[in-house]
């Protein structure tokens, strides 16, 4: 039987993700497009689902707005209000502008909502009272994880969050922050799907892949200085993704032309460039402090798109999925370039065993259709 959702984010439609991409001159953080991108088709499969999506526009944006859009995928109908980049006016609209795409009758159903987005968390409490829906938070990372908010931003954002009536979790340390009154909740450990993965263009050879977050504290620095130390000829090591400071980027790789930095790409591309490597590497150094908040999810989609992966000690994902990672003991260079040796020594027979059993595991956690089975609490 299908019920209705009504799903509030910042998350586009893939096709209109691609051109929205184009816009941007510094790339924004991909993940959480992807995961709330895939978590709306992961319920799709048994309800109806109404999107509506906030697009996030700011100096960095080529466009002072965005036009009103109504998009309709399957089970999915993508509202997207008209935006513009003046703070002012969204703060002060943004309720209004929502109503103007939305159906004409409101169903009865369940109100999604990205819990770490005070805007986006704001108008869904607002539309759900209004029309007499529950409201579920997705709670994907310890809010007071969020980077460049001052602590107020917050406190109010863990407020609201009594208002929910259920929730959405990556970990249950995250469950304690947000659900103090002990509601229902469920634990999920990403959202993965399997993709048709054409070759990458552009690469040649073997390769060892990193995609995702350039900022030195996630360990990709190190990774470079492990690679080189390889010194291998015959490999080369493909760096992607958003944050990236290009000087110091630049500076590190030298004139070393086995590293080879392709800048932000698409999630289809990630994936591609992920299943045609040797190894991805999640070089994230371990942090107390974050691990008991956040599972490594681009170690989780890795083994789920069939890729060998090293991933940094996480006391999460080990408990869960030690035997299927290649571990580094930690994010430092000697450790990464251990590991990478393990990975690239590994005989053809005992790869590709490694890479069939880690993906029927992590799949069955985490499919499309294993997670909407989750979902339904």
């Amino acid at each position: 039987m299908e019920n209705k959702i009504y799903y509030f984010t910042n998350a586009l439609d893939n096709e209109s993700f691609k051109n929205y991409l184009k816009d941007w001159k510094i790339s924004p953080n991909l993940s959480n497009q992807n995961f709330h991108n895939k978590l709306i088709r992961s319920l799709a499969i048994t309800n109806k689902v109404d999107v509506i999506s906030i697009r996030a526009i700011n100096k960095y944006f080529n466009c002072l707005a965005l036009r009103k859009l109504i998009i309709e995928e399957n089970n999915v109908t993508w509202r997207y209000p008209f935006v513009s980049i003046s703070k002012v006016t969204k703060l002060l609209f943004l309720n209004s502008r929502i109503n103007r795409v939305l159906p004409k009758k409101i169903e009865k159903g369940t109100v999604f909502v990205d819990a770490l987005n005070l805007s986006l968390v704001k108008s869904a409490i607002k539309f759900a009272h209004k029309n007499g829906l529950e409201i579920c938070g997705v709670c994907t990372d310890n809010p007071y994880n969020i980077s460049f908010v001052k602590k107020s931003y917050t406190d109010k954002l863990i407020k609201l969050a009594n208002s929910f009536d259920k929730y959405v979790v990556l970990t249950e340390k995250i469950n304690e922050i947000y659900n103090t009154s002990n509601k229902p909740y469920v634990v999920i450990d990403g959202v993965n799907e399997e993709l048709s993965n054409p070759l990458p263009k552009d690469i040649e050879g073997d390769y060892i892949y990193f995609g995702g977050s350039l900022m030195r504290r996630y360990g990709v620095y190190n990774l470079i200085e492990a690679f080189k130390k390889l010194n291998r000829k015959d490999l080369k090591l493909v760096l992607c993704g958003h944050h990236v400071n290009k000087d110091e980027l630049f500076h590190a790789i030298k004139d070393n032309k086995n590293i080879i930095y392709l800048g932000p790409v698409s999630y289809e591309e990630n994936a591609s460039l992920e299943k045609y490597s040797i190894v991805s590497v999640n070089p994230r150094p371990i942090d107390s402090s974050l691990d008991e908040y956040s599972i490594p999810s681009k170690s989780l989609e890795a083994l789920a798109n069939g890729t060998l992966n090293i991933t940094v000690d996480n006391k999460l994902l080990k408990n869960k999925y030690s035997d299927i990672i290649i571990w580094s003991k930690s994010g430092e260079v000697d450790d990464l370039y251990d590991a990478l040796n393990v990975a690239i020594n590994m005989s053809k027979s005992d790869r590709d065993a490694l890479i069939k059993k880690a993906k029927e595991k992590v799949m069955n956690e985490t499919s499309l259709s294993s997670i909407n089975k989750k979902l339904m609490f």
